[in-house]
């Protein structure tokens, strides 16, 4: 006799069955359906990332989708498919038609909104807040902090850490020292010293200060957290998941600022800073909220920091595996000044070599070449040309654009004179290079920036010999990418200048 299973089991079984059918059955509808018959099917790319958003999650997840997707460019072209209702561009028309306000359209394409989560107060920052009207409003609050005028009365501020710098690199002469470290307290320094007033004495102490690792950590893990809002309900049960260690560190980041933004707001000296406006402004009709001002404290000290200090090591490992362009630079800097106390946000103006150099440096090495995605409007628009179907995720690949042989002659390799019209570069895309973005939401702090980079890397190449320690020899190769990039320890050998 078999063996008789009980009628509700059988049930049970069919039913499991019937279910195992049915997703199977809606696997193959929807690969077929995204394959061939999607408004996006015509685009290139992979097959598997037309069919489920899983592979750019993942490369997301891990830092690596900036390089997977430049692979993904260089094998399917200019405007490849990189998940079933996403497309990314490498060229430079892409640029102010995605994150623009172009002529054709006049508006800006929304961000997609699933890419962070919200803030836990309610309360949006500029890099958050949807609306253009609301972003616009409140960035007007700090855009003259910016200016030149304001960051000539800011230099003195800066100053102060420039030499700090220095100094502490004369007392690492003759060892190898971490120079991405050192970049990064110069930095952070004057970011919360301009938005706080006062730094967290990160170069005198000689530590990265416990706030600066949260936030490294955070910016790490955001767009990985983002992606789970592309995956419901995974989202909803991560912060279920992670709700108590969340608050308890949200709680703390926004205590820490808050304090810090409460003591500056009460500061009754004047001071040329990024909340000197919003300071005047404050408690008045139309003026920003306390909480408002508190959620664009913590982005401005990072996107015043994070991009400046990754640039400077990513040019100064440049530098060092290019000695002939080194040198140059080198010799130009030290005709130029008698002593390093000449070199300032005027004087090194003056240097075009130096300029070339970075915007080099730029190119091989944006400091946020993540994925930030613009959403088509859904009567669709066109893009680089080409008409974009409605709601689908466009972004530029800043990584590809730039290394892209379509866009630049000899594009892998470390040339400043591409910059300074060179005949063998004339026909070098170089506006696809933009490491601030573009538009009406581009980087603020974009003037602050070349200030820091060009006076501190003239400084250093003029005060010292540099030599690459063997252990950071494949630094950029090493690197990761999250909202910015996660840098390894950039060993150099430092000695004064001139001594053999």
């Amino acid at each position: 006799m078999g063996l008789l299973l009980p009628i509700d089991a059988v049930d049970r079984l069919k039913f499991l069955q019937l279910c195992a059918i049915s997703f199977v059955t809606y696997l193959v509808y929807t690969s077929i359906s995204r394959l061939y018959f999607h408004p996006l099917s015509k685009y290139p790319g992979p097959r598997l990332w037309a069919v489920s958003k899983l592979p750019d999650a993942y490369y997301r997840a891990i830092g690596r989708q900036a390089f997977i997707n430049a692979e993904i460019h260089r094998q399917y072209g200019p405007i490849v498919r990189t998940s079933p209702e996403e497309l990314s561009f490498n060229v430079e028309e892409a640029w102010n038609d995605i994150y623009g306000k172009p002529s054709t359209r006049n508006t800006q394409l929304p961000k997609d909104e699933l890419q962070f989560f919200r803030p836990v107060s309610g309360t949006n920052g500029m890099i958050q807040e949807p609306s253009d009207e609301e972003h616009q409003r409140q960035r007007r609050f700090f855009a003259q902090c910016f200016s030149e005028k304001a960051l000539r009365d800011q230099e003195p501020i800066m100053k102060q850490y420039f030499d700090l710098l220095i100094q502490r690199l004369h007392e690492h002469c003759g060892q190898a020292t971490d120079l991405n470290m050192w970049y990064s307290l110069t930095v952070f320094d004057i970011s919360c010293d301009l938005a706080f007033g006062e730094s967290l004495g990160c170069l005198k102490n000689q530590v990265i200060h416990p706030w600066l690792k949260s936030i490294q950590m955070m910016m790490k893990l955001l767009p990985a957290t983002g992606m789970t809002m592309k995956f419901y309900p995974l989202d909803k049960i991560l912060l279920l998941l992670a709700t108590p260690y969340a608050r308890q560190a949200e709680l703390k980041h926004r205590m820490f600022v808050e304090e810090r933004v409460k003591q500056r707001l009460e500061t009754q000296t004047p001071r040329p800073d990024f909340m000197s406006y919003a300071q005047e402004t404050y408690k008045t009709p139309g003026g920003l909220k306390f909480l408002q001002i508190c959620e664009n404290a913590a982005p401005l000290i990072t996107g015043g920091s994070e991009p400046s200090s990754s640039l400077l090591a990513a040019a100064t490992y440049l530098l060092l595996t290019n000695p002939s362009i080194l040198a140059k630079l080198t010799a130009i800097l030290r005709a130029a000044f008698k002593s390093d106390k000449e070199i300032n946000s005027v004087t090194v103006n003056k240097i075009d070599y130096l300029l070339a150099v970075l915007n080099e440096a730029f190119r091989l090495y944006p400091p946020a070449p993540v994925i930030l995605g613009r959403v088509t409007p859904p009567e669709g628009c066109t893009i680089a040309g080409s008409f974009i179907p409605g709601n689908t995720v466009v972004s530029v690949n800043s990584w590809g654009a730039s290394r892209s042989s379509t866009n630049f002659v000899r594009p892998t390799e470390f040339i400043p004179e591409r910059w300074m019209g060179a005949p063998e570069f004339k026909d070098d895309k170089r506006k696809v290079v933009q490491p601030f973005s573009v538009g009406p939401r581009n980087c603020l702090g974009q003037n602050l920036a070349w200030l820091e980079l060009k006076i501190i890397l003239a400084r250093v190449i003029w005060n010292f010999d540099l030599e690459l320690c063997e252990e950071s020899c494949r630094w950029m190769e090493r690197q990761k990418f999250y909202i910015v990039a996660e840098r390894s320890e950039l060993m150099i050998r430092v000695k004064p200048a001139g001594l053999d």
